[in-house]
């Protein structure tokens, strides 16, 4: 359809549906990405869009031929809160977080299909 796919990634991504991001989950692969408090598990305020190649190039090159980048928001690039976002990545790696969710939502996903011949369900 020649349009832009973009996944929100403020709620499902960082590992709450057993993959980095939701829309890995189901296979999908957006042109855009947006990001927000979890990069920092909101400890401070910040926010990411994750663009593949298609969308950048385009960027890149009116980029280029006007000499900067065409790019800005306020409070953009915050050292304190790349740094916490780098951090907090960084754990999420280590202690394999996302593997973790990944395990317990199969066990509550098992756990809930006994529960779905309940009368009341």
């Amino acid at each position: 359809y020649d349009i832009l796919l973009v996944a929100d990634e403020v709620i499902c991504g960082f590992g709450r549906t057993g993959e980095m991001f939701g829309s890995q989950t189901f296979g999908i692969k957006p042109d855009i990405m947006v990001l927000s408090k979890q990069i920092s598990s909101s400890y401070l305020p910040i926010s990411a869009l994750l663009i593949n190649d298609h969308v950048f190039e385009p960027i890149a090159d009116e980029s280029n031929r006007i000499g900067t980048f065409g790019h800005g928001f306020t409070g953009g690039g915050h050292p304190v809160a790349a740094a916490v976002a780098l951090e907090n990545i960084k754990l999420i790696e280590e202690r394999d977080l996302v593997g973790n969710a990944r395990k317990v939502g199969a066990h509550l996903q098992a756990r809930l299909r006994k529960l779905a011949s309940h009368p009341l369900v």
